[in-house]
């Protein structure tokens, strides 16, 4: 269509980094730990009371604040939003923000194959020639037409559904509370700016890194590292 000039050079890199970063955000979301809770945490600050230690009857361990349990994972997930198939693993404090980098990708790929799409439809239209320079067995533009069609409306299908999720994601990042917690109604966030609450979930300092799919860290520290001092009771 475009042939081996510089631009299509530049489409095509930018297809495939863009390509890139959906896998490897699909891979950490699926291998990432979400956020379980081990079976030997003990919140040392709550133990001068009892009756103030939040349990899991499933767990059989001490629930730490805004953890719920999971029953696919039969674990406790710290900042569970939901369990999704997609990636065979729940979406919680530790892959949130490699979740979000998924579904963002993939949408921004799907309207990026919508766009390449629709420039190749128009093109043919205007020139009915390039499908015979496409093939070399004939002439086969009813077939051909057929394949973009068919790829557009899977672009589209997918586009839809991954901004769906990309701007739920947001949403509940910007509001500090999960789609569990939101259900439940079981915690009032705080208030804090916009950036506060994507760097609970991006980690700190605010950087670049936010947009690749990195382990989450808090000027160095993990969640689990913060958690004492971010959730006392």
């Amino acid at each position: 269509w475009l042939g081996l000039s510089a631009g299509s050079c530049v489409l095509g890199l930018a297809f495939l980094l863009i390509s890139a970063l959906a896998v490897a955000s699909h891979l950490r979301t699926m291998l990432t730990d979400p956020g379980a809770v081990p079976h030997e945490y003990t919140p040392s600050a709550l133990l001068h009371d009892e009756k103030a230690l939040p349990m899991c009857s499933r767990c059989n361990g001490f629930k730490p604040p805004r953890a719920h349990h999971c029953s696919q994972c039969d674990r406790c997930i710290m900042k569970m939003d939901h369990h999704c198939p997609w990636v065979n693993n729940c979406v919680g404090a530790n892959n949130q923000k490699h979740f979000v980098l998924f579904v963002g990708y993939t949408a921004l790929l799907s309207g990026y194959a919508m766009v390449l799409l629709v420039l190749r439809l128009m093109a043919t239209l205007n020139e009915p020639r390039l499908f015979l320079t496409t093939h070399s067995h004939g002439p086969q533009e009813p077939v051909s037409m057929l394949y973009m069609f068919l790829l557009l409306f899977e672009a589209l299908l997918f586009g839809l559904f991954t901004s769906a999720m990309f701007c739920e994601q947001l949403s509940s990042i910007l509001t500090d509370q999960t789609g569990i917690e939101r259900l439940k109604n079981d915690y009032a966030p705080p208030r804090r700016s916009a950036v506060q609450n994507l760097s609970e979930t991006f980690g700190r300092p605010c950087s670049l890194l936010w947009l690749l799919p990195t382990p989450v860290t808090f000027n160095g520290l993990t969640w689990w590292d913060i958690l004492p001092t971010e959730h006392e009771v």
